[in-house]
């Protein structure tokens, strides 16, 4: 099957978050009639009932952007750590490369530094960090890893935006956008109303945000991401699917785990696994009912997924109203609630 892109405005790709976490637009998109309903994000909580089961990712998004001056050039280079090898040895992507050789080191301070050790196939680098461990420096010199499109260095704001209200630990270099839009206030309101929540976590790497280069998806390949589900999660799931609740994926992320476990173990499973699962039209969906999302990239993985679930022509149908109606994209953007 083809990829599935639309043209979208740059003028409506958010480049800060709402003022407040749960005031955004919600599209709520009936996957059953393809009727679109407009909400505020604070709607959720009468949309969904005692019998739906909300599906949080609860992984933490690392300050995993560094900046340091380069000993043979003297100009500052982007280090962006990715992959952890050892506490000191990391894969991390280098801008701008050229300046990147293996044996260059980039200056963080005086005495923390980290060296090029080998440059991979795919342009990455096999980085050696000295004087602290990444870790440290992360949390001494990092910045939120803010995607491409966000045209900006991040500021104070986005330590606590870009992070979900419920984020716990993980290494994710991008953000559960989705779960952004929830705030303490309204997790308050859902327990109230006996709507059930579980966290589990997928560490979100550089793979969900690949830009699918081939022309059809049959040819594209995900990479693994990890992820954790808990005895606790797992038997929440298992009852929901056994007693008729919905279960409500809180992003891609989340969906992209529950789908992942399923297919391999053929049941959800409490433990530590990674999935390389590409869900694109004529997946057929084994666990998740319905999902929380933002609005994403053309021609993106995670758009794929959302097509699979609510079909092609829907959710072009949702994108183009979105758009005519001034809607809010991509990360800092607004969300859709598809049932």
């Amino acid at each position: 099957m083809e990829k599935i892109t639309y043209n979208l405005p740059q003028s409506l790709v958010a480049q800060f978050p709402a003022e407040q976490r749960d005031q955004c637009k919600l599209l709520y998109l009936k996957r059953a009639s393809g009727e679109l309903e407009e909400h505020v994000f604070t709607d959720i909580v009468h949309l969904l009932t005692d019998k739906h089961l909300l599906i949080l990712n609860d992984t933490k998004v690392q300050k995993a952007r560094l900046y340091g001056v380069g000993s043979q050039s003297g100009r500052r280079c982007e280090i962006f750590l990715v992959d952890k090898l050892t506490d000191q040895e990391w894969i991390c992507l280098v801008r701008p490369g050229k300046k990147a050789k293996a044996g260059h080191r980039f200056y963080f301070s005086a005495r923390e530094f980290c060296e090029v050790k080998e440059i991979l196939a795919d342009g990455s680098r096999r980085v050696l960090f000295s004087g602290a461990t990444a870790e440290e420096l992360m949390e001494k010199y990092g910045h939120m890893p803010l995607p491409p499109y966000i045209g900006r260095d991040d500021v104070a704001l986005d330590r606590q935006m870009y992070q979900t209200v419920y984020a716990r630990e993980g290494f994710s270099i991008a953000a559960p956008t989705a779960g952004l839009h929830f705030s303490e206030e309204l997790f308050k309101k859902l327990e109230k109303k006996g709507v059930q929540t579980c966290s589990i976590r997928l560490d979100i790497g550089r793979g969900t945000f690949k830009m699918i280069e081939s022309k059809h998806y049959e040819k594209h390949k995900m990479d693994m991401e990890e992820y954790w589900i808990s005895e606790e999660a797992a038997a929440a799931v298992n009852t929901a699917r056994s007693d008729g609740s919905k279960v409500v994926a809180v992003g891609t992320s989340a969906a992209r785990a529950l789908e992942g476990c399923f297919r391999k173990h053929g049941e959800i499973v409490a433990g530590h696994d990674d999935t390389d699962l590409f869900i694109f039209p004529g997946y057929e969906f084994k666990v998740v009912d319905a999902m929380i999302t933002n609005f994403h990239l053309p021609a993106s993985s995670l758009l794929a997924m959302l097509a699979a679930f609510a079909g092609k022509e829907a959710i072009l149908s949702a994108y183009e109203f979105a758009i005519e109606n001034k809607y809010r994209f991509y990360s800092y953007g607004d969300a859709m609630f598809v049932e």
